[in-house]
């Protein structure tokens, strides 16, 4: 068995603080990006399609990133790593102001932007994830990811609902502007960290030079050898897949509603405010709650629901518009079996070594298929109408919390690996 997760890193809360709270404003301007990026390029193209192609456009780029940048953090300083990484996401928002504000925006100027993003985003929150188990104990893990992931959710549901109003008004110029101002406190919050406290756990530093490679191999030596990681893997693949499809349907909902930006706002705040809703209870009174019946749970609750919202879209029955209000809202809050119980759970079984590159190398593999995935729906949305789309997401996300069930172990204490290999193995 391996101890996963160190406290030997614990920080005291007065530097703890001021570096969570630095995160938290880094990701800030996140939700206003996404949605000015995306109804911007919907905007431009008039076409469903154009959502695939940006959206594959910053998943490949993710999904290449992801190989690399698991070996990265495991390898070099990650409280450096914070600085620099949240240092360069704020240079392009900046950059992407100054486009917007010539008022010569163009799809290639959304799709570099979200290329960027992902380069040096991926890493980011790769090297967050990865340090994090390091300097809080075990048993506030979970209420640190549930309270960050109520921030979060709580300023993106703001975001989200005056987005709409501000690219209504003023158009997407101020929203990067805000953007890159947000990812300069992330750097800033990372100073907090003692520069030692950055260093990977039993990294294997002393073996000699960076060589990624090796350690890719190494670390997927590690994954292919133990059942837990394999299966755990295999399957956020084809989470991640439909999950990815998910995320880009509220724009297309709202357009076949007839809402127009300002309802693609106010959907992704159900989102998040069923995400702010869960995190707090997550990070109160569900700290104890059992991990994998909330994860499990959660996807059984939005797949009801995209279910149920995809036969209405399609048949067009009375109550449509109630019923996705409802649908998002669970949505997001069957999401925080994902963002608290189950990352918590993921974070605290990997060894701190390995923590960066597992990372990398699940996320990689989820992300090469997504622009796929993303391609297909959107195909079938422009062919078929985004109702029978949801349907058939709807129905495969219950399907897999069934093949959950079946394959993965549904005791907490039965999630431990054997040690890991290193580089004399």
């Amino acid at each position: 068995m391996t101890k996963a997760g160190g406290e030997h890193n614990g920080l005291t809360n007065r530097r703890l603080v001021p570096f969570l709270a630095g995160y938290a404003l880094g990701n800030t301007g996140d939700m206003f990006a996404q949605v000015a990026v995306l109804w911007t390029g919907l905007s431009l193209s008039g076409q469903a399609i154009s959502l695939a192609a940006l959206g594959g456009a910053w998943t490949l780029a993710g999904a290449v990133t992801s190989l690399f940048s698991g070996a990265i953090v495991d390898r070099f300083n990650r409280r450096s790593l914070l600085i620099w990484f949240h240092g360069a996401l704020a240079a392009i928002s900046l950059a992407l102001f100054a486009v917007a504000r010539t008022g010569h925006l163009q799809m290639w100027h959304l799709w570099a932007y979200l290329v960027g993003q992902a380069v040096f985003a991926n890493p980011a929150e790769t090297a967050f994830d990865s340090i994090l188990p390091d300097l809080v104990p075990k048993n506030r893990l979970v209420r640190i990811n549930g309270l960050l992931q109520s921030w979060g959710m709580s300023d993106n549901l703001i975001e989200a609902a005056v987005a709409g109003v501000v690219l209504g008004v003023w158009g997407p110029a101020p929203i990067f502007l805000f953007n890159g101002l947000m990812c300069l406190f992330a750097s800033a919050g990372a100073l907090f960290v003692p520069k030692a406290a950055g260093v990977a756990a039993q990294a294997s530093h002393e073996t000699g030079g960076w060589q990624p490679w090796s350690d890719l191999k190494l670390t997927l030596r590690y994954v292919v050898r133990e059942q837990l990681l394999r299966r755990t893997i295999l399957l956020g693949v084809v989470t991640s897949m439909v999950f990815g499809c998910l995320f880009f349907m509220p724009p297309l909902v709202s357009s076949a509603l007839g809402w127009g930006s300002e309802g693609y706002g106010f959907l992704q705040s159900l989102t998040l405010g069923g995400v702010l809703a869960g995190s707090l209870l997550a990070a109160s009174v569900g700290t104890r709650w059992p991990k994998l019946k909330m994860w499990v749970g959660g996807h059984v609750l939005y797949g009801v629901g995209f279910l149920a919202l995809g036969i209405f879209l399609h048949w067009g029955f009375a109550l449509t518009s109630l019923i996705s209000y409802v649908v998002f809202f669970l949505f997001g809050l069957g999401c925080t079996g994902g963002r608290v119980y189950y990352a918590s759970l993921f974070q605290q079984m990997l060894p701190s070594a390995h923590r960066g590159r597992v990372f990398g190398i699940s996320g990689f593999i989820g992300s090469a298929f997504q622009p796929l995935a993303l391609a297909v729906a959107m195909l079938f949305v422009d062919r078929s109408g985004v109702g029978l789309v949801l349907l058939g997401l709807g129905a495969v996300t219950l399907l897999l919390s069934v093949v959950r069930v079946g394959l993965l172990p549904m005791r907490e204490a039965d999630w431990v690996l054997s040690a890991p290999p290193d580089a004399t193995d």
